[in-house]
């Protein structure tokens, strides 16, 4: 048993034991002696300044008490191990009160009615405005199987990235807005020297975790990878078919994508601000902060735009975080007040900023601090593409791991590096995935 989970049967156990005490007082006629302070134990991942964030926390944590009456006793967890954290938690393992999590969908799955997240539809009216305060988008991640368990509290969205500069010496106005656009804007923008090599790509997919930035294309191609309860893999269509295409083409008929992309050494991130890669497709958040911090010399140069539409629409990849309870906690209404506290759109405010994450929070991301760039005033408009990442099976991480060995990856790499058969490769991926998905749900 961890040190987490003494800690909490520890405490459980001796306020049973004070309230049969108390009991008894008052049986026998003596005043019972006060009741002890409530507690809560709370997790979340690190961000920005690591201490600054920590001190942010414990200042919440302060305010909370002193209105409530409830203590916070907050455990900062890395994101070099939360992912097994978290996983180990919805297998049965340590778990706190309530926390900052991710990926409901997948862990919800895994724990099923016994361990992880738990819903809260009792309480769903806490927030009786929640449709009309969050971006749909932001509420697919509180939101599973007919469940409520939480509340959205920071993003990651990904706009489309380009080097102005760049465009603008090619004759380039505006941003690109559809597949077609990327094409022309792409092609235009590649440099090469004398001998005719390349010395600047006119575009990458997205990050350098390749199968993420596949994801929106297939997207926007109108596909979804799976059936709603997780169980049926959607692989084996003309969307998949439209997505590999055009990103093979990019590499082979337009010659405007590196052909390595997908090699482990490929870096479209460091590439960007070198202006040896003009226009990332799918840029992770904290990329135009970054570069606005690390690269001053760049400012003016760079600009972002909401994701090019592709044949069935725009999508934004978006991976989020929500403020939700886990199963087994003794003290869920003091984490939802503990909730309904940090939501506050003022408090939303302050995590944003210390975070310096994007808020799900309409009137957050409409404040001055969210609309005092150029680029931060595009989040805000991608934020109405977001599209959640998440996918309601025990294995889809494994599914998008961007590794050989990966259904997605080895589809990927077969598609469009290796160029085989479409048919075949999509056939396969199809048979892999849904074996993968079996075997998560018979285990």
């Amino acid at each position: 048993m961890t040190q987490t989970t003494n800690r909490r049967f520890g405490r459980r156990v001796l306020m049973r034991s004070s309230a049969a005490i108390a009991l008894s007082l008052t049986v026998l006629g003596v005043p019972a002696p006060q009741a002890m302070a409530q507690e809560i134990d709370f997790w979340a991942q690190d961000y920005g300044d690591l201490i600054a964030w920590q001190r942010t926390m414990k200042t919440f944590a302060d305010e909370f008490k002193a209105e409530s009456g409830i203590k916070v006793n907050y455990e900062q967890i890395s994101w070099s191990v939360a992912f097994n954290r978290w996983l180990t938690a919805a297998q049965g393992g340590a778990a706190p009160d309530c926390a900052d999590m991710f990926w409901l969908h997948s862990f919800s799955a895994i724990g099923g009615d016994q361990y992880g997240p738990m819903p809260l539809n009792e309480y769903r009216d806490t927030w009786p405005t929640l449709e009309a305060d969050f971006y749909e988008g932001s509420l697919q991640d509180v939101n599973w199987s007919g469940d409520f368990y939480g509340i959205p509290w920071r993003g990651d969205v990904r706009p489309l990235i380009y080097r102005k500069d760049i465009a603008e010496e090619a004759g380039l106005e505006g941003a690109p807005q559809t597949w077609d656009d990327l094409v022309t804007f792409a092609k235009a923008m590649q440099g090469y020297d004398a001998n005719g090599n390349v010395t600047r790509w006119g575009m990458a997919l997205g990050p350098d975790t390749v199968t993420q930035g596949y994801v929106p294309f297939f997207w926007q191609a109108g596909g979804d990878f799976m059936t709603e309860d997780g169980r049926t893999a959607t692989i084996d269509t003309e969307a998949t078919r439209v997505a590999l295409s055009y990103i093979r083409d990019l590499v082979w008929e337009h010659e405007v994508l590196n052909p390595d992309f997908m090699e482990r050494s490929y870096s479209a991130e460091g590439d960007f601000p070198a202006g040896t890669v003009a226009m990332i497709a799918s840029a992770a958040g904290p990329m135009a902060p970054s570069l606005s911090v690390d690269y001053p010399e760049l400012d003016g140069k760079w600009a972002l735009a909401i994701p090019a539409a592709g044949p069935e629409g725009r999508d934004a990849y978006a991976g989020s975080g929500y403020l939700g309870v886990l199963r087994g906690s003794d003290n869920v209404e003091e984490c939802v007040q503990w909730i309904s506290f940090l939501s506050r759109p003022e408090n939303m405010q302050r995590l944003s900023e210390a975070s310096g994450n994007v808020s799900p929070m309409r009137e957050v991301m409409a404040s001055e601090f969210w609309g005092d760039t150029d680029w931060k005033q595009v989040i805000q408009e991608t934020m109405e593409y977001a599209h959640t990442s998440q996918h309601p099976t025990p294995v889809w991480n494994g599914l998008l791991s961007p590794e050989p060995g990966a259904v997605i990856y080895d589809m990927m790499y077969r598609a469009i590096v290796q160029q085989e058969d479409m048919d075949v490769v999509i056939a396969d991926a199809q048979a892999r995935m849904q074996s993968e998905m079996d075997r998560a749900f018979s285990e």
